[in-house]
Parts: C-alpha cells; structure tokens; sequence
C-alpha cells in the first residue's frame, strides 16, 4: 500500500433489508491514521454501515476495498 493511499474504500455500496432501501451509493475513503465521523437520526442506517465495514453482513450492491483490495475475496483474518 502506498502511503497516500486508502486504507478502507466504499464505492457505491448499498444494502437492502426486504423491500427497505437501507443504504444507498454511499462512497468514501479512510485513509490510515484518519478518523471520520457518522452521524444521522435513528433508523438512517449508521449501524448497517458499521457491519458493514466490520463484514458482519454484506452490501447488496457496491465494493469495499480493503488496501485496494476487494474484501469478497479476502480471508476474514486478513481484513479483521
């Protein structure tokens, strides 16, 4: 990994509980040593983004990439 490069990436991911559209194209990045900050009302989705960074449940749509890496295709060992 490069040292500019991002740690963790969400491209367009979503997720879909039933017919419930719970997130949808969320993007952002993080970088090493950076921190950010999710706020919202209850019931917008701020824990069903969390597990989903933490591969607790999987987006219905999108990537997480995990030092440029795709975290569908990595042991779970290698990203937690």
């Amino acid at each position: 990994m490069q040292e500019n490069s991002p740690l963790l990436q969400l491209q367009n991911v979503g997720y879909l509980a039933g017919d419930a559209k719970i997130l949808n194209n969320i993007n952002f990045s993080l970088r090493a040593g950076e921190f950010k900050l999710i706020t919202g009302p209850s019931g917008c989705g701020k824990s069903t983004l969390l597990k989903i960074v933490a591969s607790l449940i999987s987006p219905t749509s999108g990537t997480l990439l995990f030092e440029g890496e795709d975290v569908s295709t990595l042991k779970p060992e290698i990203y937690r």
